[in-house]
């Protein structure tokens, strides 16, 4: 395999056609697994390129040595470089199979060290740009003010306006210190909605003062320390713009999450995303940011539930945004752009405007690839898979302790009782699971509740006989899921369990809310196996516990609460 990408020659504004520059603004879907060159999906990103002139890919699910292949092959077929994306807020693993997943950013702020984001961010970048990405959709700079959010949660480094800030800058520096582009979002703050933008359009009800006091303090000091690039959100803002958004018929809209008409808002205001006021004249004018601006997925149902791909891309360009992410139709929203600019409606010169940005943006980052050697050496390497581990160790959080059941006995007869809010074929945390096994002197019983579970009586005969039930909860946040909650199957058991109960969080920390009777309580903030070694870890005193809430759970622990155990 050769990973080498050809050298452009520096490209100008003035050598680009009206259809080079258009393409430039609209980044495409590819997921980096084997395609042979005859193959449909490789011939249509050949063609995104080749054809429509794309300026950027973005890439989900993949793999390692696939997506550095793709990407050196379609960084030779573009005239222009490509700007190569991936939402990689938790490392590598959380798009690229094999690799270690990190924790996540709320995880990373209850180790309460600004400096562990830093040297997180520089150890993403360093491996992200081995298989050609040069710009990571990360850090969030949402703050989660609102407990029962189903999409930001513990993705947000926590509620703390100004502690939020400080892992967000250092973050973002330490991306940017690889030459890689950072990317705060969702602007203008996504942390107190209730609503997931996937599936319809939030409305963030509060107060310009407001806002100024909560939402836009991680954006300021991001954009104030040199952030990249932002993204804005699909969530409506009355305080901001109280323009009322059309809404297409039923069951026109293109989202694939399956979106309901009653959940579409029928009196919403205009998205963020298509804002003349949001992203023109707060985030431009008044916040003076003058880098990248990048749509959230336009696929998503807060924005195919109001707009077709081309009117949603020529609102977006109007309002201001540089960078029209994963259209759900490409080459309808480009054909629109082109015909908008033909009738008078865009301008050539706010064109390119943000093409400059662009190619800014992409002298910035570069765009190579490292050779096969170079990703066998240098990609989630023992240095970086250790730092990711101590993060998680220093991140687990003991809300609540009753009776010193800390640490569990190695004799003890234990229970295990995974709990998921998602038919799961296998249980959600095979590793916290394995760990367990392999430290008891007895084999622990398990047991799966999801979805599907009817029936909890044979883990209330096992819990009779057990010194402690272990209740492992895999109940997080989903993009596009609409909802966060523990089956209600779980929340009777664990209710009328007897004996000693230890309930761990592997997601929202919240969840105490729902399982109030639970003794003790520890938050791990997510299923990563990194985390769900770093539980079994304090479970057993074989590491410290020294983690502090990011957030309140509301009637029931304040935010820095966390007990501390050697």
């Amino acid at each position: 395999m050769c990973a080498s990408v050809p050298q452009h020659h520096s490209i100008r504004i003035d050598d680009l056609s009206l259809d080079e520059k258009v393409g430039q603004m609209f980044v495409v879907l590819g997921h980096g697994v084997f395609m042979p060159e005859s193959s449909w999906a490789y011939q249509e990103l050949r063609r995104q390129v080749r054809e429509n002139h794309v300026g950027g890919v973005i890439w989900s699910v993949s793999n390692v040595y696939e997506t550095a292949q793709l990407t050196a092959r379609l960084q030779g077929e573009a005239r222009v470089p490509l700007l190569v994306s991936a939402d990689l807020e938790s490392g590598m693993g959380m798009r690229f199979l094999d690799t270690t997943y990190w924790p996540w950013a709320m995880a990373v702020a209850a180790t309460g060290d600004p400096a562990l984001a830093e040297r997180e961010g520089r150890v993403v970048a360093r491996e992200a740009r081995l298989v050609g990405v040069n710009q990571i959709y990360a850090p969030i700079a949402d703050v989660n003010v609102d407990a029962d959010n189903p999409v930001i949660n513990a993705r947000s480094f926590g509620e703390d306006p100004g502690e939020v800030s400080k892992f967000v800058v250092a973050f973002a520096n330490g991306v940017q210190a690889e030459h890689v582009l950072a990317t705060a979002k969702h602007f203008p703050g996504h942390g107190d909605t209730h609503v997931d933008s996937h599936r319809s359009l939030p409305i963030l009800n509060v107060d310009r003062a407001r806002l100024d006091r909560v939402e836009l303090i991680p954006f300021r000091a991001t954009i104030d320390a040199g952030v990249k690039s932002v993204m804005i959100g699909h969530l409506a803002v009355p305080a901001l713009d109280d323009e009322l958004v059309p809404v297409r018929r039923p069951g026109v809209g293109e989202n694939p999450y399956g979106t309901a008409e009653s959940e579409v808002p029928q009196n919403g205001t205009m998205p963020a995303t298509t804002s003349k006021k949001i992203v023109g004249e707060l985030l431009r004018h008044e916040l003076k940011f003058d880098g990248l601006v990048v749509s959230d997925a336009m696929d998503m149902g807060g924005i195919t539930e109001h707009f077709d791909a081309g009117e949603a891309a020529i609102r977006a360009i109007e309002a201001g945004q540089d960078q029209i992410l994963m259209s759900p139709n490409v080459d309808a929203a480009i054909k629109a752009v082109k015909a908008a600019v033909a009738s008078g409606r865009l301008s050539e010169a706010r064109i390119d405007d943000s093409v400059r940005r662009i190619l800014d943006a992409k002298a910035f980052a570069g765009a190579p690839v490292g050779t096969p050697d170079e990703i066998f050496r240098g990609l989630d390497t023992k240095e970086h898979r250790d730092l990711a581990a101590s993060i998680a160790r220093r991140a687990v959080t003991l809300v609540r302790e009753a009776n010193n059941s800390l640490p569990v006995k190695k004799y003890a007869r234990v229970v295990i009782v995974t709990v998921s809010d998602f038919p799961e074929v296998v249980s959600p945390l095979p590793d916290f699971e394995r760990e367990m096994r392999r430290r008891l002197t007895a084999p622990p019983q398990t047991f799966l509740i999801d979805s599907r579970t009817l029936d909890a009586g044979p883990m209330a005969a096992a819990a009779k006989d057990a010194d402690v039930v272990v209740f492992a909860l895999a109940v997080r946040a989903r993009s596009g899921s609409g909802s966060i909650a523990v089956p209600e199957v779980a929340r009777t058991l664990l209710t009328a369990i007897q004996k000693p109960v230890i309930a761990i969080s592997f997601g929202t920390p919240y969840l105490l809310r729902e399982i109030p009777t639970a003794g003790t309580y520890i938050c791990a903030y997510g299923v990563q196996p990194v985390m769900q070694l770093a539980a079994v870890q304090a479970l057993f005193g074989e590491a410290p516990i020294s983690g502090k809430l990011p957030v309140t759970i509301p009637g029931l622990a304040a935010r820095g609460t966390g007990i501390a155990k050697p």
